[in-house]
């Protein structure tokens, strides 16, 4: 067994003896790793991409500095054993670190009297341990010698191998999509395809109820589970602006548009957007209202219709709601010449009466607004011209609901309906004594028919007909004037006397008779038909465009005057497409995805109103 010095002699003659041909040794793989170096394929701002796709390599900025030093390093054969042969003052201290860590090694070995074979084991090891620590030792030739952090050298070896897991510190976040576009299926519902085509023209229409700050803070308590922050009316408009900014409506109808707010932000910024805008304030102290804007370069505007629904003569019509017909003129733009033109389109916009309770006023306002619209259309009917509809609007009415099936299916029997279920707001049946509609629904005062139609324009279209037909010369009214003239007066001699009943002279002006003339159905000739189907597709979940603390519901619409087939038109000597074609809409979302995002209104959604977008196509030979 040998002793502990003949241990130390032989450990220091194989240092003396190894060190400087695993300097040499070293050199030379580091001098032909320099001047064989290969990139990988392709090198793109620390990332190598490979076939697989691009992988991160957190230290390529380390390898590229190595690279440098070791061909600025490295040098020609010559130079190297030079180097070896001459050492600088760094490698000499480096030199003397490695004698002095072998030597501790060593004593140590001694001290413990290992085994013979043990103390073999032991020697590789630190001969391997030598190597290593000379490879990494070497360092640049840059001006002044620099010493090289070990550790730093040796992660960047072990990082230079590519890895195809992402790093963590590389994680990108995204954005969740929340409304999508939905394009309409043309299969279920368009028509049997044409032998020609026509030039047409897309636009989009947006209807939104943006929240006047003036309700908001009057009604607060609709919105205690919203932060502060996004109730603040600045930080909503600027959400509002970058929300129109981002769908870019061609035409853009909005409710509850606060009178200052108006002329003060929103009115400067649509114009800048080149919206051409009209407002109407409500009448009363409310100091909110309607607008409907347009851009330019897609319409010119041909008429103006701006209404209120509060009549002082007419008891049932006292609530300050307002409305907005605008006529325009679908045009196609070559720079500044107009290329071509399309046939009229109606626009309405309106805010009807909130209360839950009052379905009868609603039912008025809602005629008035139809009345008004069967005008505008008369009027480019008389000129040879069809025109389309858009009716937008808060409507106060969830679907399926008497008020939304007079709109879509054009009738309503109401007759001895309860007020509250008009609209459906609220399930008010636990009410025992609820008023319920009854014949007439408004008085004639009012000027508009159960048709939903003027009296002047229902009385020449009742001539009209009656001129074509060649019979029924007389009106209904005519007839009815008749009722109290002299010979209907006059008592029968064959008259049985009965009490109370034949024997009490008819006086016209003290009889109060009901008016006949009013029935018990209220209709329309509008032909309209919702752009939403109020029920989220593959989910079943209720679509919502409202939501506050008392929950969620569908209020706003978008009806549209639907395509139908396609007729011969001698005039233009082409085949008219009539009506719009629905190509698509922005989704809707459920209350519980609102509530998951913290209810309306939020950081994304301004208001607590959903807006509604939706893209038509219009045929330019319906002219």
């Amino acid at each position: 067994m040998p002793r502990p010095h003949n241990i130390n002699m032989i450990g220091s003659i194989l240092y003396y003896a190894l060190y400087p041909l695993s300097r040499y040794m070293t050199s030379r793989r580091l001098h032909a790793g320099a001047s064989k170096k290969v990139l990988p394929p392709s090198m793109d701002n620390d990332k190598a991409l490979c076939d697989g796709g691009a992988v991160t390599t957190r230290t390529l900025s380390q390898i590229d500095k190595l690279d440098q030093w070791l061909s600025q390093g490295s040098g020609t054969k010559g130079e190297t054993e030079e180097r070896m042969k001459e050492p600088s003052p760094e490698q000499e201290y480096n030199t003397l670190q490695l004698m002095a860590v072998l030597h501790e090694t060593t004593k140590k070995e001694a001290d413990s009297k290992i085994s013979e074979g043990e103390s073999a084991v032991k020697e590789e090891e630190a001969e391997t341990r030598n190597e290593q620590l000379q490879d990494t030792v070497e360092a640049p030739e840059q001006g002044d010698w620099e010493i090289t952090d070990h550790h730093e050298v040796f992660n960047t070896k072990q990082n230079t191998e590519a890895s195809y897991y992402p790093p963590i510190d590389s994680t990108v976040g995204f954005e969740v999509t929340w409304r999508v576009w939905e394009k309409v299926d043309e299969s279920a519902t368009a028509a049997e395809p044409l032998p020609f085509t026509n030039a047409s023209m897309d636009f989009t229409v947006m209807s939104y109820n943006i929240l006047a700050d003036d309700l908001l803070q009057a009604n607060q308590e609709l919105y205690t589970h919203c932060p502060l922050e996004v109730l603040d009316w600045s930080y909503r408009c600027s959400l509002l602006l970058e929300e129109i900014q981002e769908w870019e409506p061609d035409i853009l109808c909005l409710q509850e548009v606060q009178e200052n707010h108006y002329h003060q932000q929103l009115y400067p910024a649509l114009s800048q957007m080149g919206y051409t805008c009209v407002y109407k304030r409500r009448t009363g102290t409310k100091r909110d209202g309607c607008a409907t804007c347009y851009r330019s370069s897609c319409f010119s505007e041909v008429s103006v219709a701006t209404l209120e629904f509060f009549r002082p003569e007419t008891e049932l019509l006292d609530r300050h709601n307002v409305g907005i017909i605008v006529l325009l003129r679908p045009v196609v733009m070559n720079g500044s010449v107009v290329k071509a033109k399309g046939p009229p389109l109606c626009v309405a916009n309106t805010h009807l009466l909130f209360n839950p309770r009052r379905g009868d006023v609603k039912l008025a306002q809602l005629a008035i607004m139809l009345a008004e619209i069967n005008s505008v259309i008369k009027s480019c009917n008389a000129k040879g011209e069809h025109c389309n509809l858009i009716l937008c609007g808060d409507f106060n009415s969830i679907p399926s609901m008497p008020l939304y099936q007079l709109i879509t299916t054009g009738e309503l029997y109401f007759q001895g309906l309860p007020a509250w279920m008009i609209s459906g707001q609220k399930n008010l049946s636990h009410r025992a004594y609820g008023h319920r509609l009854c014949v007439p629904l408004w008085p004639s005062s009012l000027g508009i028919t159960d048709r939903c139609q003027h009296t002047t324009a229902s009385k020449e279209e009742s001539k009209s007909e009656s001129q074509r037909s060649g019979k029924g010369q007389y009106s209904h009214d005519f007839m009815r004037q008749l009722r109290f003239c002299p010979t209907a007066c006059i008592r029968p001699l064959d008259l049985q006397l009965i009490p109370g009943v034949t024997n009490i002279t008819p006086d016209a002006s003290s009889v109060n008779q009901p008016d006949k003339s009013f029935s018990h159905t209220i209709s329309h000739q509008l032909d309209l038909e919702s752009v939403y189907q109020h029920v989220l597709p593959g989910f079943g979940n209720p679509e919502v465009t409202t939501l506050h603390s008392e929950g969620g519901s569908t209020v706003d619409y978008i009806f549209y005057s639907r395509r139908r087939t396609a007729t011969w038109d001698p005039s233009a000597g082409a085949f008219a497409i009539r009506g719009l074609k629905l190509i698509g809409s922005l989704s809707l979302l459920s209350e519980d995805v609102l509530w998951s995002m913290k209810g309306l209104p939020n950081d994304i959604f301004p208001s607590d109103h959903l807006s509604l977008l939706a893209r038509f196509q219009l045929d330019l030979n319906a002219a």
